[in-house]
């Protein structure tokens, strides 16, 4: 009874694998068109023309024949030799272009782009330089201020000193100019007193002749 038992189950998992095997997915093959008819046989009628490329599920097979379904739903026989479990070149080369149109697009994109980096780039490039040739100028233009700022500086000092000295001398002049002033009126006093006093002299002395001349007339 045992026996019996493991030898249904062996059978039942070789249907089941022998089932997923018919049902994987094949194709037809390159370069061609095929009939989808009806039954195994070239008698049976043609239901459907399958172009090369064309996706179909094996369902069965029977000598020649395969029984098969398109996407579509619809099932028939083809020759076996004429699936093949490998994609054809045609639909493998299809898929390939339809695959490479987005890189293609993409790395149409990436060259426009590092185009567009490149012009940046050597924007930013031209930039820099400038900006350098711009630093460098200031730097010159900053140390010709620093000379000319100690120039400046020295010429500062000279014309303070100058006009402190201007000013000690103007002082100076004053004082001179004062004290000559007060010379000029003393000398001028003294002469005045001097002028005074001789003429109140010849008067004091004129008027003592006088008298004596009118005594003398007495006698």
């Amino acid at each position: 009874m045992k026996k019996i038992t493991i030898l249904a189950l062996s059978c039942f998992l070789s249907v089941l694998v022998a089932a997923a095997a018919l049902a994987e997915t094949q194709y037809v093959n390159d370069l061609m068109e095929v009939t989808l008819r009806s039954g195994p046989g070239q008698d049976y009628r043609i239901k459907k023309m399958l172009k090369s490329g064309q996706e179909l599920e094996v369902l069965d097979t029977e000598e020649k024949w395969s029984n098969v379904r398109v996407p579509d739903g619809t099932t028939g026989w083809v020759f076996s030799k004429y699936v093949s479990p490998q994609k054809p070149d045609s639909l493998a080369v299809k898929e390939m272009r339809q695959e490479i149109q987005p890189l293609r697009r993409k790395v149409q994109s990436l060259t426009e782009e590092n185009q567009r980096l490149i012009k940046r780039n050597q924007e930013l490039s031209n930039s820099l330089e400038k900006t350098r040739a711009e630093r460098d100028q200031a730097k010159s233009d900053y140390a010709a201020l620093q000379e000319e700022s100690k120039d400046y500086l020295k010429l500062r000092e000279q014309h303070e000193a100058m006009k402190k000295e201007l000013e000690e001398k103007n002082q100076r002049i004053q004082t001179l100019e004062k004290q000559v002033s007060n010379a000029f009126m003393s000398a001028g006093l003294k002469w005045f007193l001097a002028g005074a006093g001789v003429l109140i002299l010849g008067m004091i002395l004129g008027r003592t002749a006088a008298g004596k001349k009118k005594r003398t007339g007495l006698r």
